[in-house]
């Protein structure tokens, strides 16, 4: 394979990456297209706790394909004979780890664990959801609870 097909396709794999990357979801005001006129049930109460979590979106495999692919190509280039095939090999592992710490540094988001304490009730709610610094939600603060089908949020009251 020729030089120039390996960097055209290492830059049609690059560019798959990246636009697999998902939108937000979970930040106190952004929603998906599926939760629009979606009906949730609205409950007050006063958060009682609040944990730092890491994000990761659900297709942390992107990049392990797309690295093993290119690996495999750019060893099978390194190699000559009977040689390329243990190259070949050997890039399609390196390719695969070195995708996938790229496609996990690139997904990951910074969250929280909420915990409310519900009005009017012993019982609590926890959610995870991404953290939004427009809209930062503390500890002791009055929140609403926003529970339906598609998901659930907590969104604070001002």
């Amino acid at each position: 394979m020729k030089p120039h097909s390996i960097i055209a396709i290492s830059a049609m794999a690059l560019a798959v990456s990246l636009t697999s990357c998902s939108d937000p979801y979970g930040a106190t005001n952004t929603y998906k297209e599926n939760q629009i006129g979606a009906t949730q049930e609205a409950v007050e109460g006063v958060v009682t706790n609040i944990e730092k979590v890491a994000i990761q979106a659900n297709n942390a495999n992107t990049g392990t394909a797309i690295g093993a692919v290119t690996g495999g190509l750019g060893g099978a280039m390194l190699g000559g004979g009977n040689a390329k095939y243990a190259t070949s090999a050997g890039g399609v592992i390196l390719g695969g780890l070195i995708g996938n710490q790229i496609d996990k540094a690139v997904s990951e988001k910074n969250g929280v664990r909420i915990t409310v304490r519900l009005d009017g009730s012993k019982r609590s709610v926890s959610v995870v959801q991404e953290y939004d610094s427009r809209r930062p939600i503390t500890v002791g603060q009055r929140v609403q609870v926003l529970m339906g089908s598609t998901g659930s949020r907590i969104v604070p009251l001002y």
